[in-house]
């Protein structure tokens, strides 16, 4: 029977199991200890037994549709000095006192919180205890601090709304392994101000790169946290920006065709003196139903040379005949989408990608269109930062090592895992709690109360 103890790894060798039976979904088994002489620990005299009370206990080692209940039979024991009588119930080294759940069920309960799509109340549900209960456990161990800065890093925000001074909390990513560094309840200066001037100054020296989008307040970093550190705006922001001008130059002009086509058949349904319904026009069609070639990353484009037939246009066409017509539909459209191929074509080489934004700086700003002329303006604004972009660093991929372009990338993904925390867990009231689950979930190996790590709790 001692093989059970083992089996479910309940370490106290005077342990001994008496009994075990199954009760529809339950399972139950009987633990007492082995018979010994107990004496006093206040005057030494030997003790005698009182009798024995039973103890329930959950212990969730089983699957799912099995609960395990352990029932504890400890007996009572009283000193057997007159002057004394000190009484003590026996103990299991697997359970605390006053707890109904074994010590290993603590571990569980944290090991299931590395689960970002899993609620409190899923947690508790699985363990058979109450959400309170869960979350106690879970703020009771983990309570996790800031890794060191390294010498490329990243700044954004996420969206929290834990009111006026909890709205905008800030995330900072180690570039080279993905990995969090912390999480500060706000991004306003009153909680960044104290926060990075405790860090020592030998630690900020080593900062090289800080990478971020172009909210001003992080570029200024730099000069007052980290003045050995090299700016960089990620370039996906800046295509970000191009995009959402262009969609907007692209509804302008749709809603100009449409317009034109209304105002057409208005005037033939009074000429003929009837409704007339025109079909519709080549140029909403294509604006309508083709803006991807225009938004749509060159290199993402997969061109069918095989024509196909079109309903709308009653012939045979292929992508490069679509690419011709929406382009025809305004000339300076396909000069806007000279900065994507730009942003793909100077990986590593950001020598040749300042020179080359120069020259369409330069060309955007003399061509006369709002839109180039604003887009001229931004890349101006930000021309550094965009250029250190371009600089590769090596990251820690599944693979091992590999050369990475400086971006916002990683750190939009982990940005996406506290979206989706809060998505599942429909909002968080407390920030600390919110903070240590995602830092534990996002660590690889996230250190419990200074002690043990997680990588290490049993998966039973």
């Amino acid at each position: 029977m001692n093989s059970i103890i083992d089996l479910l790894d309940l370490e106290d060798p005077n342990a001994v199991v008496t009994e075990t039976r199954i009760e529809g979904n339950v399972k139950t088994i009987t633990f007492e200890t082995r018979p010994s002489i107990h004496f006093c620990p206040q005057c030494g005299f030997r003790m005698h037994s009182r009798g024995i009370k039973q103890r329930k206990v959950n212990h969730p080692v089983l699957q799912d549709n099995y609960q395990l209940m352990i029932i504890l039979k400890q007996r009572r024991w009283r000193c057997t000095n007159p002057e004394c009588l000190f009484e003590m119930n026996e103990h299991f080294n697997f359970v605390n006192r006053y707890r109904r759940n074994t010590n290993a069920t603590d571990m569980l309960i944290i090991d299931a919180f590395r689960d970002l799509s899993a609620t409190a109340a899923d947690i508790a549900r699985k363990f058979y205890l109450s959400d309170t209960q869960v979350l106690d456990v879970f703020d009771r161990y983990v309570k996790l601090d800031r890794l060191p800065l390294t010498d490329a890093i990243s700044v954004d925000e996420v969206f929290v709304d834990m009111g006026p001074k909890c709205k905008y909390a800030l995330v900072i990513q180690d570039f080279h392994t993905g990995e969090p560094i912390d999480m500060l309840r706000s991004r306003r200066s009153e909680v960044t101000e104290p926060y990075f001037a405790s860090i020592s100054r030998e630690e900020r020296l080593r900062v090289r790169y800080l990478i971020s989008d172009m909210y001003n307040p992080y570029l200024q970093y730099v000069n007052r946290y980290f003045p050995l550190a090299t700016p960089v705006v990620d370039s996906f922001h800046v295509i970000q920006w191009l995009i959402r001008e262009l969609d907007n130059f692209i509804r302008a002009l749709l809603k100009r065709f449409k317009e034109r086509d209304r105002l057409r058949q208005g005037q033939l349904s009074m000429d003929l003196h009837r409704e007339v319904r025109l079909p519709l026009s080549d140029e909403v069609y294509l604006l309508q139903n083709y803006r991807w070639i225009l938004l749509k990353n060159r290199k993402h484009i997969r061109y069918y040379p095989e024509p196909r037939f079109d309903r709308h246009f009653r012939c045979l066409m292929n992508t490069y005949d679509y690419e011709r017509r929406f382009f025809g539909l305004n000339p300076h459209m396909k000069e806007l989408r000279d900065f994507i191929d730009f942003n793909d074509r100077y990986a590593g080489a950001p020598e040749g990608a300042a020179r080359q934004l120069d020259w369409l700086i330069a060309f955007y700003l003399n061509c006369g269109n709002p839109i180039f002329i604003n887009f001229a303006r931004l890349l101006d604004r930000y021309h550094d930062p965009i250029v250190n972009s371009f600089i590769m660093v090596s990251r820690i991929g599944p693979g091992g090592l590999y050369g990475a372009r400086l971006s916002n990338g990683p750190i939009e993904s982990i940005i996406r895992k506290v979206q989706d925390m809060q998505r599942m867990g429909r909002g968080f009231r407390n920030f600390d709690h919110m903070r240590n689950r995602f830092l534990f979930s996002t660590r690889k190996n996230p250190v419990i109360n200074g002690s043990a790590e997680a990588s290490t709790i049993r998966k039973w």
